[in-house]
């Protein structure tokens, strides 16, 4: 394995701060972070704002991701088959539910959004490419996870004492987890009920490859109330239908093994 640069490593694990930031961040916050001296930050954010990777608004505002963190991000939309083969699951999805819909993969113990389409429906809570969650409080990573081996889960998640809490009813334990996930796999579709947020529902399946690997999920969100299980029942068909057309094309186009090819 060739040896790795401090000085890269160290730009990137400033630049990892920023996804999961709420608003700009001081110099010292991100020393706090990543765990370096204030000075070493500051010789790392000089370069990163000189290439246009981060903007500093102001003494007291701190920094913020540059345009050309922008650029990179919608080079990579443009760039990967998953997302931009799934312009047309969305679309089907949001035409047939009038839902939010969603395209994600797992990264590490989250949900990653590639793609999403905002539903017709009159009250939504949306999130946009680039977002993430914990995938144990979503529709789309239990939809990935729930055709992962035991060992599986447990190599993508790590063996936390408990998962990320975001409401009252998010998935804790991994016993809890499991006995989700044998039940999602069983019904062929993943269900997140006020896990991520309250009064949101997500329904979500995934996508598969020829060997029947999920690499990727499809999901809808509403506000599931008065509750409707017929909805949610038409909605589960909708969704596992959309995502085995659209498994059948990443396979039939021969592009899903050149992504996870480069992926490595």
């Amino acid at each position: 394995m060739a040896e790795k640069s401090k000085t890269v490593t160290n730009a990137l694990r400033v630049l990892n701060c920023f996804p999961r930031a709420d608003g700009p961040l001081s110099v010292s916050e991100i020393a706090r972070r990543v765990d370096l001296p204030r000075q070493n930050v500051l010789r790392v954010l000089a370069s990163l704002q000189e290439f246009g990777f981060v903007s500093r608004l102001s003494e007291k505002e701190g920094f913020t991701i540059g345009v050309k963190m922008f650029e990179m991000g919608m080079l990579y939309l443009r760039s990967n088959p998953l997302a931009r083969l799934f312009t047309d699951a969305l679309e089907t999805l949001t035409e047939s539910t009038q839902c939010a819909s969603y395209a994600g993969i797992l990264d590490g113990s989250d949900v990653l959004f590639l793609n999403t389409r905002d539903g017709t429906q009159p009250v939504q809570f949306i999130w946009k490419a680039g977002d993430r969650l914990p995938a144990t409080t979503t529709a789309l990573g239990k939809a990935i996870l729930m055709l992962m081996s035991e060992d599986e889960v447990d190599a993508q998640l790590g063996r936390p004492k408990n998962f990320v809490r975001l409401t009252p009813k998010s998935i804790v334990t991994r016993k809890q987890l499991q006995a989700d996930l044998a039940v999602s796999k069983k019904r062929g579709w993943a269900l997140a009920h006020e896990e991520s947020h309250a009064g949101l529902t997500g329904i979500g399946a995934p996508i598969v490859d020829e060997s029947g690997r999920a690499v990727a999920a499809l999901s809808v969100s509403y506000f599931d109330y008065p509750p409707d299980p017929k909805r949610m029942e038409k909605f589960a068909t909708i969704i596992r239908r959309t995502c085995a057309e659209t498994s059948k094309r990443l396979q039939d186009g021969h592009v899903l093994g050149a992504y996870l090819t480069a992926k490595r």
